[in-house]
């Protein structure tokens, strides 16, 4: 399954080269080409490739993605054994004999060609793109327990996505089917990443930001509380900072009296943190006016739960536990860390069964 966007020169090279592969291991291959229309030809020069080899081509009407390009080549190839990965030659070919082998023998349900196992490697990456990569890897590291979950290079059984919606976002549909698919075990086989050899690479921020957006509603699909309580703390955060921004600028620069600046920050601070988490942490479609009263409500309940949780702190149980006033201004702020996160459990919480309850 090789999905294509103006690779037509790389396209020789790799069809000759799964084909020796294969041969050489007794495999039959059918090669599924997956072009998006492009407009260096790609498609028509697959179509002359399927003239020598075992080639089926699927033409689609522009560039619509890498993924859904995957997820049609799934479908239009005949074999029960699927492998999938990218035309600029960056994924050797001759480890596909070691892939399949691994599934035909049942030792794993689905396999990776993996940078990260003992014995894979990349080669000529700078060391901003390792940087990346190990950070998208590492964010990626609560789904699943493939070292290399971002590769494109992967074979699985038709039966691991047999009945499974996947929703990918970007270029990861692997990383989509290592965390919805049905199988028992994922194995990974060292491969050494090689730069491509022509064409222009497709990565830019918007691959980036696609990417995160997905980990983010992949966490959602396998522990979707977590990730909505991370995204309403960040938001909260975000908040945070707002809030004392407009509450400054108020004070000093129109010198408006601290009690009503603070009120305004409230106000600003909390109407953005309803926005963000109604559109991004919630994904609602209720009422906006009534979910926005109930949203004020939760919060001025929580401010006052945050001031009794300090007054506590600071008053009961910094003195039990001997904390002199010496030492009083830093476990203040101690003290204020964790009553924002007490009161910000119970704002989600609060938040989750009220006001976005038909959401949740």
């Amino acid at each position: 399954m090789i999905p294509t966007y103006n690779e037509k020169p790389n396209l020789q090279e790799l069809v000759s080269r799964i084909d020796d592969a294969c041969k050489g291991a007794s495999i039959d291959a059918e090669i599924v080409i997956v072009d998006d229309n492009s407009p260096d030809g790609t498609g028509a020069h697959a179509e002359e490739l399927g003239k020598e080899y075992n080639v089926k081509v699927v033409h689609r009407s522009g560039k619509l993605g890498l993924s859904t390009a995957v997820m049609e080549g799934f479908e239009a190839a005949s074999g029960d054994t699927l492998v999938v990965m990218d035309a600029d030659l960056s994924h050797p070919p001759e480890k596909i004999p070691e892939m399949v082998r691994k599934i035909e023998s049942d030792e794993a349900q689905m396999v990776v060609g993996s940078r990260y196992a003992k014995g894979g490697a990349v080669e000529n990456w700078p060391i901003h793109r390792r940087i990346i990569s190990k950070c998208a890897t590492l964010l990626a590291r609560g789904l699943t327990k493939v070292k290399d979950p971002m590769s494109g290079f992967f074979a699985l059984r038709r039966s691991v996505i047999d009945g499974v919606e996947l929703n990918p976002i970007g270029y990861k549909i692997g990383l989509e089917i290592l965390v919805k698919g049905k199988y028992d075990s994922a194995a990974e086989v060292p491969i050494t990443f090689a730069d491509r050899k022509a064409g222009k690479s497709k990565l830019g921020a918007s691959v980036y930001l696609k990417y995160i957006d997905h980990c983010i509603r992949l966490y959602e699909h396998k522990k979707p509380w977590l990730a909505r309580y991370v995204k309403f703390t960040f938001i909260g955060g975000i908040g945070t900072v707002i809030n004392l921004a407009i509450l400054w600028t108020a004070v000093e620069v129109f010198f408006a009296h601290y009690l009503w600046a603070a009120v305004l920050a409230f106000v600003v601070a909390d109407t953005n943190n309803f926005i963000w988490n109604r559109w991004w942490t919630f994904r609602s479609k209720g009422k906006v006016h009534i979910q926005y009263s109930q949203f004020l409500l939760v919060s001025i309940n929580g401010l006052m739960l945050n001031l009794i949780f300090l007054k506590t702190i600071v008053e009961d149980l910094m003195p039990a536990l001997g904390i002199g006033e010496d030492r009083a201004s830093v476990f203040l702020v101690v003290a204020q860390v964790i009553a924002i996160f007490l009161v910000s459990i119970f704002n989600f919480i609060a938040n989750s069964l009220w006001t976005f309850s038909d959401d949740t």
